[in-house]
């Protein structure tokens, strides 16, 4: 039962609380009356939905990495290179779990939700399955797994908001371009872990084109276009939000410093609690922000006057 938690990753389950991200926008800049019937109801069955499909998109993805994994120093010890589990089973289950979290989705009577879900499945099949199979392309690969962000926003946001209503562009962008950033940082941690390049090249294609340089490139690529999308957004909804720039500063610093540790926690999303000052601190910034977006332009509206 261990490998089989292990496999469908519960222990990443919450990163997609996330999505809650996506809820507390459309609270903060829609009107009641563009709200569904049930929100409570509708954001426990999209959360049960995004979390199902997920771990079927992690079941996928451990079958079909199953060879390449056995060239990781940590990843070789899973259930499926191990041969402790059959990936036949894993399949089975993982399609079990992709229809039960359409259901859910179903369920909710909002086409925008279910679709925003069924991107997230379709976001695991491309990035995992051939001929596709975006992970083993260059720059490709975490570009395209940080759409899982904003997949979870639009998640989130139609979770209370009816399907007439769109997320806003800079949201979106902003999300995404945070994801570019944690994920090139992913990249950064393995090639430090793996240091022999051939053996990197074997677990993963694509870091055979990557060196500590080009992802720390990345990393400041990403970073650059949050802040731009993040300053955006900031004018039109909350002038506010500027009062959280230089805790992001230190949160981005911090970050930077982790990622630079030996067998960084970058790598594995689950052992971000291992770093509990640090998930703190995130858990505070949140909140900073989230405060100061509803309250609007107190401090600074004068500024658009």
């Amino acid at each position: 039962m261990r490998d089989v938690l292990d496999v469908f990753r519960l222990k990443r389950w919450y990163r997609n609380l996330t999505m809650i991200l996506g809820t507390v926008i459309a609270l903060g800049i829609l009107p009641k009356t563009s709200l569904v019937e049930h929100p409570v109801l509708t954001f426990v069955l999209s959360l049960m939905s995004i979390c199902l499909i997920a771990s079927g998109n992690y079941g996928i993805n451990e079958v079909l990495d199953a060879d390449s994994d056995r060239h990781h120093p940590e990843k070789r010890h899973r259930a499926i290179p191990s041969g402790r589990i059959s990936a036949k089973f894993v399949i089975i289950a993982s399609v079990c779990l992709y229809g039960i979290g359409l259901i859910l989705a179903a369920l909710t009577c909002n086409v925008a939700l279910f679709i925003s879900v069924a991107l997230l499945l379709v976001s695991g099949i491309v990035y995992n399955v051939p001929p596709l199979r975006l992970k083993d392309r260059a720059y490709v690969d975490f570009t395209s797994e940080a759409l899982n962000n904003p997949i979870r926003l639009l998640v989130g946001w139609y979770a209370v908001a009816s399907a007439s209503h769109i997320v806003p562009v800079s949201f979106v962008l902003a999300y995404w371009f945070l994801g570019v950033f944690l994920m090139a940082a992913k990249r950064f941690g393995e090639i430090r872990l793996i240091k022999n390049k051939a053996t990197a090249t074997k677990y993963r294609l694509s870091l055979a084109h990557y060196t500590e340089e080009r992802l720390i490139f990345a990393m400041i690529a990403g970073l650059t276009a949050f802040s731009y999308m993040f300053g955006a957004l900031s004018l039109k909804y909350s002038v506010d939000l500027i009062v959280t720039l230089p805790l992001i500063v230190v949160w981005v610093i911090w970050f930077f410093k982790i990622a630079f540790e030996e067998n960084s926690i970058v790598i594995s999303p689950e052992r971000i609690f291992e770093k509990k000052e640090y998930v703190a601190y995130s858990v505070i910034l949140l909140a900073v922000i989230i405060y100061f977006f509803f309250t609007k332009d107190v401090i600074f509206g004068w500024v658009l006057q």
